[in-house]
């Protein structure tokens, strides 16, 4: 739905799920086709290790679509793409999706979309809660809160102690979401990225 909220704007998609629900549920077949069709050309025919996608549909509020929408005529489709990779061997598929994903995390984990990118702290929280909700079959890409890299050393060093054990377990890599505030001294943005490299490798 990323590309038709692009077609529609962020105000038209929020209209159209309740004034014109069958035209975007067109919509979404359409682009499902379109995904299906290219994987149909490439599938078999090239090795891949994982597939990612972009489904910009949340702000950090929540998801700009409705959850019954969004469970009855998006997640029906991810469902035909995940069988498609899932019977090409690949089992991580991961989109970008940013602000509060986590009501539209239920549909996708069923539907095999299981990783979730760039992980907005601001929007999603610490995602400590989200990987202990889902466990192993939710990973995440991201989640490090920038905001904290402006509150000096010490912030940082305590904000990435809380992601070691996360960071262990498997099924996180952690960076910022988007890019490094303006507001962040370079030497601290520089001492962050050396402290990950030491903790984490």
């Amino acid at each position: 739905m990323g590309k038709i909220r692009d077609m529609l704007t962020f105000e038209g998609i929020a209209y159209a799920i309740y004034d014109y629900p069958d035209m975007l549920e067109d919509m979404v077949e359409t682009a499902c086709l379109l995904v299906e069709d290219e994987l149909d050309q490439v599938l078999g025919k090239v090795d891949f290790d994982l597939a990612s996608g972009w489904e910009d549909i949340a702000f950090k509020q929540g998801p700009i679509v409705s959850l019954d929408f969004f469970e009855q005529v998006v997640v029906p489709r991810y469902k035909r793409i995940g069988r498609k990779l899932n019977d090409a061997g690949i089992d991580i598929w991961y989109t970008d999706c940013d602000g509060d994903v986590r009501p539209l995390i239920p549909g996708m984990l069923e539907s095999g979309l299981n990783t979730m990118f760039p992980w907005e702290v601001n929007g999603s929280g610490h995602p400590a809660d989200a990987l202990d909700r889902f466990g192993t079959d939710l990973r995440i890409m991201g989640g490090v809160n920038k905001m904290v890299l402006a509150e000096g050393r010490d912030a940082i060093t305590a904000y990435l102690k809380t992601l070691e054990p996360l960071v262990a377990r498997g099924g996180f890599i952690p960076f910022c979401d988007h890019r490094c505030p303006p507001n962040v001294p370079e030497e601290d943005y520089l001492y962050y990225l050396d402290l990950k490299r030491s903790m984490f490798g």
